[in-house]
């Protein structure tokens, strides 16, 4: 996998594929690009994907241990100028879509067409007198993560993540070994996207006149705040198409990698022949 150096740190990217539609693919919290590989590898013979170590994460350092939302797009900007090729179809899985959102508002020459699946917005709900017991709920689940990773109890932090993002228990014994403990390797990272409200919030209103195909998608096994989310983003935007991934949770990618994968390539077609209509 080649680095691209950045002066102050370096970011691991890789390519697959060799023809059809440019495809980015932006990790959750806990893991790295491996958390795309499944799907990468399905897509890989139609599409041609990029996928990457947002910083802190995997390979990719972290100058100053900022994951501040701006150096994230701003790492992101750059790589697709420089490594990427230019604008891609992007699609983000929980912060990765939060990343996804804010690029295409101040990058939207980077961005073909944008795909997110329950974005990490829980700040956008504070104020909505009909989410507050999902609100409480996600507050409770963010303090108790925050608290295991703060005394380095990495895996219980990660354990206690994935099954309060689920609607069901069992979640975390039902991921592949490889993807546990990239979560427990990567929980510094995911400990300093907790605690930083940049990665929370957004202001929707900004995409009122954002007229590229979107698509917004969740789980059936989901946290229910992620409904309550993905409703409030959908609501944002002009004509977004919506789509829920039966039996699946807040990572698809990795549990339902063939439905997810199939997905993004049907959407990545639409957008690119809508584009030439």
């Amino acid at each position: 996998m080649p680095n691209l150096n950045l002066g102050t740190f370096e970011l691991r990217y890789e390519e697959t594929g060799v023809r059809g539609e440019p495809v980015l693919l932006i990790h959750d919290s806990w893991g790295d690009h491996h958390q795309c590989d499944a799907i990468a590898a399905r897509l890989s013979s139609t599409c041609r994907v990029l996928s990457y170590d947002r910083r802190g994460h995997g390979a990719s350092s972290s100058p100053g241990g900022s994951v501040a939302l701006a150096d994230q797009v701003g790492d992101l900007s750059t790589l697709l100028s420089i490594a990427g090729g230019g604008a891609r179809h992007v699609v983000g899985f929980g912060v990765g879509g939060t990343v996804a959102l804010q690029l295409a508002l101040v990058r939207p020459d980077l961005v073909r067409s944008l795909h997110v699946h329950e974005p990490s917005l829980v700040g956008i709900l504070a104020s909505d007198s009909m989410t507050t017991s999902e609100s409480a709920a996600a507050r409770a689940l963010e303090a108790s993560v925050a608290a295991r990773l703060r005394a380095g109890d990495h895996r219980g932090a990660a354990e206690t993540y994935v099954e309060g993002v689920s609607s069901e228990k069992g979640a975390w014994a039902g991921l592949p070994p490889v993807v546990q403990a990239s979560f427990v390797a990567n929980a510094p990272a995911s400990l300093l996207e907790t605690v930083d409200p940049t990665t929370q919030s957004m202001d929707l209103a900004r995409f009122s006149g954002y007229r590229d195909p979107i698509l917004v998608t969740g789980g059936t096994r989901s946290s229910p705040i992620f409904a309550a989310i993905n409703e409030r983003v959908s609501d944002a935007f002009y004509g977004a198409a919506r789509h829920s991934f039966d039996g699946a949770g807040h990572f698809p990618h990795v549990t339902h990698p063939d439905d997810s994968a199939r997905l993004i390539g049907e959407f990545a077609q639409y957008a690119a022949q809508r584009a030439t209509q």
